[in-house]
């Protein structure tokens, strides 16, 4: 077998690692290591070029015409990833096409126009709550990144189980959020060796803390539906489609305790990410924030709490939340998926059926074929210096395709609320000590961007 795999395998003809060729061990040392994968896959490509063997039958993919090849134009289906939360499955880990799309019909009504305009008093009171929190703690460290995922957490924990978490009111982390971040931190260690991953968790000590998380879920999913909310949510929707079933299987009910974390997980580690990094480099780009500062100064001149409308038309602010995630996605080393039994071309490049491939976000939007100075910060290349943008279409931080990010509006509403609302009321540098290359080296790859603490100080605005 090894013989095979390292000389004669299909995909011998492709570059990379020596270790590579024989055992996904060789990644997963890698990720182990600092869970910099991002990292080291952008490293690999510069090493051997577009097309790199990263395992047995895996392959990164860094070509210009990836993204529509893999997402867009193609059968390709999710990879052996998308059971990582088996026997839970939710919506997002739904590898069959057809029933993920029946699955994800009962989610659109929870992100329609109107549904998200109902969802806005809800998100800005946690954006006061927020705001009440950067107060009292103004003038000294604080860890704005703790308190992003405090506030993303609490914002879907009312979207999900009818509730938020507390954890803006009592300034402490919530044992929902701390399960999560360590089963990420966890599981994303095996992102490229999932069939070693029911051996880890099967471990006594590892295995107590999950029988204590799904305990703790399935209570909660069970008090969500006996207590439904005054206003409709997200799980409002999910709960129907449950419902309208007439049996109703244990299988039924555990795809729905696999919605309640997904509603969870990707509406708030996506955001707190998204919120770390910009103000990561919003604190070290002085320049930049001062004229982020005085578009949203003109809008708050017009609009004493603007709604998320106006917010949205604001060209700059748009600029630097779609240019720290151009430098920081949220899914930094792309998504699996698996070529099609027939094979699969991406550009000048034929892949052989049955491939697992994935095209890695932060190799791609750091490529100085696609982006000019592709390591710097600058929001300009998306308004009025389009020449810093050579390849646009690139650039998915939330994908493509079928499987583009649901709750993408919403996300965007969440960082624009608190993004303008800070900006107008603070200045912000990093704290004492800090340069913000700590946060980035303490940044781990777990599948999604899990980040550091970020220590900054938030200074009131003289009026």
């Amino acid at each position: 077998m090894m013989i095979y795999r390292g000389f004669f395998h299909r995909l011998h003809r492709f570059p990379g690692p020596f270790l590579a060729r024989f055992t996904n061990l060789y990644i997963t040392f890698k990720i182990w290591n600092k869970m910099h994968l991002h990292e080291d896959v952008r490293k690999l490509h510069e090493k051997y070029g577009d097309v790199v063997r990263v395992g047995p039958t895996e392959l990164s993919i860094n070509k210009p015409g990836a993204i529509n090849a893999v997402f867009l134009d193609t059968d390709c289906m999710k990879g052996p990833w998308y059971n990582l939360l088996h026997p839970m499955v939710s919506m997002q880990m739904v590898r069959d096409k057809e029933a993920h799309s029946k699955r994800r019909k009962a989610w659109e009504y929870g992100f329609t126009s109107k549904a998200l305009r109902d969802y806005e008093p809800r998100v800005l009171k946690y954006t006061e709550q927020l705001l009440a929190g950067i107060e009292t703690r103004a003038g000294a460290a604080f860890n704005a990144a703790l308190w992003f995922n405090f506030y993303s957490f609490d914002v879907m924990g009312e979207f999900s189980l009818g509730r938020g978490f507390r954890m803006l009111e009592d300034g402490a982390s919530h044992f929902y959020m701390d399960a999560l971040h360590d089963e990420t931190r966890a599981v994303g260690r095996f992102t490229h060796a999932m069939w070693a991953l029911p051996l880890y968790r099967g471990a006594a000590v590892w295995n107590a803390g999950v029988r204590r998380f799904k305990t703790w879920i399935a209570g909660e999913v069970r008090r969500r539906i006996e207590n439904k909310p005054e206003s409709a949510d997200i799980f409002t929707w999910v709960l129907e489609d449950y419902e309208a079933k007439g049996v109703r299987s244990a299988q039924d009910m555990l795809n729905l305790f696999g919605d309640c974390i997904l509603i969870t997980v990707a509406g708030s580690d996506t955001v707190a990410a998204v919120l770390s990094c910009l103000f990561m480099e919003l604190a070290r780009h002085p320049k930049e924030y001062k004229k982020l500062q005085e578009e949203i100064d003109e809008c708050f001149r017009h609009h004493d709490k603007p709604e998320h409308a106006p917010l949205s038309k604001l060209r700059y602010l748009q600029a630097c939340i779609d240019e720290s995630l151009r430098l920081h996605p949220p899914v930094p080393s792309g998504v699996q998926r698996v070529t099609p039994p027939e094979g699969l071309k991406v550009d000048d490049v034929w892949l052989q059926g049955d491939t697992i491939v994935f095209v890695p976000s932060y190799t791609q939007y750091r490529d100085v074929r696609f982006f000019e100075r592709p390591d710097e910060f600058i929001p300009e290349r998306w308004t009025d210096r389009p020449e810093l943008v050579k390849n646009a279409a690139v650039y998915v931080p939330f994908s493509t395709g079928h499987d583009v990010c649901i709750g993408k509006q919403l996300g965007l509403m969440e960082t624009r609320f608190v993004t303008s609302a800070i900006v107008h009321r603070f200045n912000v540098e990093y704290a004492e000590g800090q340069t913000g290359e700590g946060f980035l080296e303490g940044n781990k790859d777990t599948g999604t961007l899990t980040v550091a603490p970020l220590q900054v100080v938030f200074t009131p605005r003289k009026s």
